[in-house]
């Protein structure tokens, strides 16, 4: 297994999900990953879609159906330099949680990265998916794979290629999409306190400057 792959956080993979999730429900808890760390070569990467200015649009393969086109949003903090695009509609959502270096050198490729404390170190990515059929939830974390940052100023624009883990089953499925021209805000300061409390060590948040 890649040095960067170990078990996600149970605290920012609630974090992550509850982004995406209905406010009254619970995310799921993380299962730790044995043995799984790649998919089945039956389960095939699927191509890019096409893109769509303001959407996230996406493609899956495997068990799992989470094809689809949203209007996405995007916000950013700098402490901590994190950025989020997320597309959510009434029974799926996808949050793509980019840990950023500094600039200039934020065009780049974003592995998946799941530590076992903390943060990644940057460029770091982290993908949650979250899925309502009828009286079923599925909630997904990346678990391997990468994003391309190919635009960044008053708008996002990236793709990305990730084998996706559903948390309760380990069932796996390949997911491919693409994010095109999503307006980024400067995100509120408490979120930006959320984020740093999720991701920072404790001594770094309170210690002195």
């Amino acid at each position: 297994m890649n040095k960067r792959m170990a078990l996600v956080t149970g605290s920012l993979l609630a974090l992550v999900l509850a982004c995406v999730g209905d406010e009254e429900q619970p995310p799921p808890q993380p299962l730790p990953v044995e043995g799984q760390s790649t998919a089945p070569d039956s389960i095939v990467m699927p191509a890019f879609p096409a893109s769509r200015r303001g959407y996230l649009v996406a493609r899956s393969s495997g068990v799992y159906e989470l094809s689809g086109e949203w209007p996405a949003r995007a916000g950013m903090c700098e402490d901590p330099a994190v950025m989020e695009v997320l597309a959510q509609q009434p029974g799926v959502g996808t949050i793509v949680l980019l840990r950023l270096p500094p600039p200039p050198e934020r065009l780049a490729i974003y592995p998946i990265a799941i530590v076992d404390s903390g943060a990644p170190p940057p460029p770091a990515a982290q993908i949650g998916v979250q899925l309502f059929q009828g009286a079923n939830a599925y909630a997904f974390q990346g678990l391997e794979g990468q994003v391309v940052l190919t635009g960044m100023s008053d708008r996002v624009s990236g793709r990305y290629e990730v084998t996706l883990r559903e948390i309760s089953s380990n069932g796996l499925a390949k997911y491919a999409g693409v994010f095109e021209s999503v307006m980024l805000e400067t995100l509120p300061d408490a979120q930006c306190d959320e984020w740093k409390r999720e991701l920072l060590p404790t001594d770094s948040v309170t210690g002195d400057n």
